[in-house]
């Protein structure tokens, strides 16, 4: 056989073994191409849902990400108009702490049965925080304490060893203080002053730190 013949047989060979490696560097870059698209169109998903949310916040709405499952608020604190002497903004981190220790008895079977807890009320309203958390009394001191006593007191033993209903009593002192301690709306005639602007939500979290049940 001839060099000629030779050559001719392993021309298609060297054909097909072209088109095969065309192929897959197209099908690669196909599928990078689709992947760099997706990337790009869920890039541009985020952008305006950010957008969105920073419109809603600069128009005094609430951001949709605000709320939790279930539409319930979250533990941040809104950003306010007040500032601190060093000149910037107050947040939930400048706003004291009160702690508050209690025994209450329990209902059950037994009739010696209390429950001795201490609870760390976290503050987005610093001003509010500052009244609550020092030594001295004061009628806000007063009536956080009766609050959270009203909701302790009367619980059964087998509400107070069930974590679910922990957490319900946890939810139910925050959303009961806030809605206590919750701004008015300005007087007809009055004007809200952007600089001195109390949050919606005063109370940003009550915190469990000791839960203890003794009978």
């Amino acid at each position: 056989m001839s060099d000629d013949a030779a050559a001719l047989k392993k021309s298609p060979m060297k054909l097909i073994i072209l088109l095969v490696a065309a192929l897959v560097v197209l099908g690669g870059g196909g599928a990078g191409t689709m992947l760099f698209l997706k990337k790009r169109a869920a890039a541009k998903a985020a952008e305006e849902e950010k957008a969105k949310a920073r419109e809603a916040q600069s128009q005094g709405e609430p951001a949709a990400d605000s709320a939790g499952p279930g539409g319930e608020d979250s533990e941040d604190c809104e950003e306010t108009g007040e500032k601190h002497e060093s000149g910037g903004h107050s947040g939930p981190e400048a706003a004291p702490v009160m702690v508050l220790t209690r025994t209450v008895n329990l209902t059950g079977p037994r009739r010696n049965a209390f429950l001795r807890c201490e609870l760390n009320i976290l503050f987005c309203d610093s001003e509010l925080g500052k009244l609550v958390s020092g030594d001295k009394p004061s009628p806000e001191k007063s009536l956080i304490q009766s609050i959270v006593l009203g909701i302790l007191s009367g619980k059964s033993v087998e509400e107070a060893t069930d974590p679910e209903s922990r957490e319900a009593l946890r939810k139910e002192m925050k959303d009961k203080l806030n809605e206590q301690f919750k701004p008015h709306p300005p007087k007809p005639g009055e004007k809200e002053d952007p600089k001195h602007k109390k949050p919606k939500r005063p109370i940003k979290s009550v915190l469990i730190v000791d839960w203890a049940i003794q009978q």
